[in-house]
């Protein structure tokens, strides 16, 4: 009976602002969706917004609109900071979303892109109903993840010289799986299994996902689920592709703090790191799933065109079954 099917599968409840303030990944792109990109720190983030604000020339909110004295702006307006325009208010912290809040960012009509790490106070805080945010992130595996940040707090004194990536994974400056964390807003105390699931509810329903080691594919994706296209004139628009791909050449190198090794399995730096991300890396495997079923809806020709021979071969081996 359906009684009986609903009692198996447990469902589980999106928090009520993100589930109204942000639309489903499966609705088409409409003039009033914003775009919302959730930035995974070191995990290509400014290669993001550089293809947006730069090559793309979109209106981004980020926390560059606040630089020259404009955090004391009383009014939204666009400033144009190295050639790229931002709206002048500051998604990244809490009182600058406060402040996007009070100055009514989402509703304006100003932005075509919002970024943010605060998943959840943007959900409360800066969309609505009538002004719903359209969510896309970019993964990359948590352990390298987690490496590239000791290497990043290493490199700007944030994390003392003497501190061992050992040091680092048994709890001295790690984060401990920062997805799962920031995409249900549990920044501090225990995670249990439900904030797991809570998170891949979440990435589910609401996220295009993206990955670093498919980087290319998941660029070609961001701009047909947010409606984004190259523009009309065919000089323009190949200058855009080329600005792409300049940067996609320049995000190949993920270690700008010189060569390091990510720990190999087996070593007690790779277990402790693996300890303090685990549910990291069930997202992030999910989330793998996710982006193979989002190829119908999203993916290049390419790949479209590889899931249909998937599909067909795995029918044909079926039925030879």
């Amino acid at each position: 009976t359906k009684s009986d099917e609903k009692g198996s599968k447990r469902e589980i409840e999106l928090n009520p602002s993100v589930a109204d303030h942000f639309v489903s990944s499966e609705e088409r792109p409409k003039e009033d969706h914003i775009p919302f990109f959730f930035h995974v720190p070191r995990s290509a983030g400014q290669t993001i917004l550089s293809i947006t604000g730069k090559c793309l020339k979109l209106v981004l909110a980020s926390d560059m609109g606040v630089r020259e004295g404009h955090a004391q702006d009383q009014t939204l307006q666009q400033v144009e900071i190295e050639g790229i325009k931002y709206v002048n208010v500051d998604t990244t912290s809490l009182p600058g979303i406060e402040r996007s809040k009070t100055l009514g960012l989402a509703g304006s009509k100003m932005v075509d892109v919002v970024t943010s790490s605060y998943f959840l106070p943007t959900a409360e805080e800066l969309f609505s109903s009538d002004s719903q945010g359209r969510a896309f992130m970019i993964m990359r595996p948590p352990i390298e993840r987690a490496v590239s940040m000791y290497y990043f707090k290493k490199s700007s004194g944030d994390i003392d010289e003497t501190v061992t990536l050992e040091d680092y994974g048994q709890g001295n400056g790690i984060e401990n799986n920062w997805m799962v964390r920031f995409l249900t807003g549990t920044l501090e105390g225990e995670l249990k299994l439900s904030h797991l699931d809570q998170a891949k509810e979440v990435v589910k329903q609401k996220f295009l996902v993206g990955f670093i080691d498919d980087f290319e594919e998941s660029i070609i994706r961001m701009m047909k689920y947010n409606g984004w296209e190259y523009d009309d004139d065919e000089e323009e628009q190949r200058e855009q592709q080329e600005c792409i791909q300049d940067l996609l050449k320049e995000s190949l190198n993920p270690n700008p703090f010189g060569e390091y090794e990510i720990p190999k399995k087996g070593t007690q730096a790779h277990a402790l790191i693996a300890w303090q991300t685990q549910y990291d890396m069930k997202l992030y495997e999910y989330a793998k799933l996710l982006f193979e079923k989002q190829t119908k809806q999203y993916g290049s020709k390419l790949r479209k065109k590889e899931l249909k021979k998937k599909l067909k071969e795995g029918k044909d081996s079926t039925a030879q079954a």
